[in-house]
């Protein structure tokens, strides 16, 4: 017999456990299909993760909601409390402090196998309205009156009357729906990888921008007296080679050099990855009967940090959005229903994606006048407390 269930969710990474988990948790019958056997590698500290996210407060308050927070070692969890952002080719610099808006920190630095993990556990205290098709694939799925019918690859049939896509900037729910996207390529890969520095990072997020490439720099948890961090290093792709290939001593030095000698880099513990950066914006977010979350519905450039908290804010909309249709006793698949939620995040996750690409061509100018410009503005900007405060209260979320 075909199960029938209130949501087919396909995709467990982060954003889709986390919209498994609040489902779940109101009251909704889930099936969760991924690909995956639901468990995550996790590595030994101090070989900590290379994929590393910042987690604002607003995601946070969410993560803690569907319970799975708790979940997650305060060994691996680095609070920060200050963000430094600096041009490598002039002098300026903003800084901005938790101190300036009374909070404890400014948000999390946690490895995404960690978090991803957390959030796959909580799914446990959710049997009663949770079943999980783990190492389960969609073959193809079909929509008409009576809802939604996906098919597995292992034969397996189900049946919902919302199918949810959070399976990924290459999502095959995307792409079965016939979803357009807008994209184009950011011309720059991304080679991540875990440091350990000789001084502490003060628990502080860097970013600079220079003729190295634009450089993030994130504070990991310190191990036996020991400091870490985590890189997000953008670079056009044919000097992402030239990375890939340095031995470990020539890629510290060039590190440290792109840092503007701001830390001694002892080590790379983790082979430095490099991973194509593209732009992606689905048309649409929405149809009768599906919903697309996360990295399915967009991505953008890493330099703020901002992709993991956008896909934790649409998991948060999409469920505000069925649990005020399930009390008004709406129809889950009603695509009028569904463009609510299309309204309260594809304007906010647009500005974002747009302020990305700006900055991005903006800093990635270096004829002088440009960095002239910069540097002023910059100067200027790190004076104005109120507007600093503004820009903080949006990287919260």
């Amino acid at each position: 017999m075909t199960k029938a269930y209130d949501v087919i969710l396909v995709g467990a990474g982060m954003v889709g456990a986390l919209t498994a988990n609040l489902l779940a948790q109101n009251g909704f019958h889930v099936a969760l299909v991924d690909r995956t056997n639901g468990r995550c590698e996790l590595s030994t500290a101090p070989y900590y993760d290379s994929r590393v996210s910042a987690i604002s407060r607003h995601s946070k308050s969410l993560i803690e909601r569907a319970g799975a927070w708790q979940h997650i070692s305060q060994e691996r969890l680095t609070p920060y409390h200050n963000m430094r952002v600096w041009d490598g080719l002039g002098t300026s610099q903003i800084d901005f402090s938790c101190d300036d808006v009374h909070l404890s920190e400014l948000g999390h630095l946690v490895e995404n196998q960690v978090l991803n993990q957390a959030l796959l556990t909580q799914l446990e205290s959710h049997k009663k309205h949770l079943d999980s098709y783990f190492s389960s694939s969609v073959m193809h799925y079909q929509n008409d009156a009576s809802g939604v019918l996906v098919t597995l690859d292992n034969g397996i049939s189900i049946k919902a009357d919302l199918l949810i896509g959070a399976d990924g900037a290459n999502s095959i729910i995307r792409k079965q729906a016939g979803i357009e996207t807008k994209e184009w390529d950011y011309q720059h890969n991304a080679i991540v990888a875990t440091i350990e520095l000789a001084a502490s990072h003060e628990n502080t997020a860097w970013q600079s921008f220079g003729e190295e490439g634009i450089l993030a720099f994130l504070p990991m948890p310190s191990f036996e007296g020991r400091h870490f961090a985590s890189i997000v290093w953008s670079v056009p792709p044919e000097d992402a080679e030239t990375l890939s290939q340095l031995s470990p001593d020539a890629f510290c030095q060039r590190l440290k050099y792109a840092m503007s000698n701001e830390f001694d880099v002892l080590k790379v513990l983790t082979k430095p990855l490099s991973i194509p950066l593209r732009q992606r914006h689905a048309l649409q977010y929405v149809q009768t009967g599906l919903a697309l979350v996360g990295d399915a519905a967009h991505t953008i450039h890493p330099l703020a940090g901002q992709g993991a908290n956008l896909g934790f804010a649409d998991a948060g909309a999409i469920v505000d959005v069925l649990v005020k249709a399930k009390v008004r006793g709406d129809s889950l698949s009603n695509e009028r229903v569904l463009r609510r939620y299309q309204r309260v995040r594809m304007a906010d996750n647009m500005r974002m994606s747009a302020s990305m690409t700006f900055f991005k061509r903006l800093y990635e100018t270096q004829s002088p006048v440009a960095v002239l410009a910069r540097n002023t503005g910059m100067g200027w900007l790190n004076d104005q407390r109120l507007i600093k405060n503004h820009i903080i209260s949006l990287a919260l979320g």
